[in-house]
């Protein structure tokens, strides 16, 4: 099996400090991949123009009835 650059063998031939490392590492990296997805997908204003990305309908308040 061949995960994250590493096989198996590999990885368990790697000292242990490396691979707490390399741990410590990857999880470095999907917590800041999660909070940049959850940022991405946030629905404020600026989020919406950085992504050009309209509101799909206007609110309430603004709305108005002719």
């Amino acid at each position: 099996m061949y995960y994250m650059g590493f096989t198996y063998t590999e990885a368990m031939s790697l000292p242990i400090w490396q691979r707490r490392w390399f741990i410590e590492r990857v999880i470095e990296e999907m917590k800041a991949a999660q909070g940049a997805s959850k940022a991405a997908h946030s629905n404020d204003h600026q989020s919406r123009s950085l992504r050009g990305v309209s509101r799909g309908q206007v609110p309430a308040k603004l709305r108005r009835f002719t």
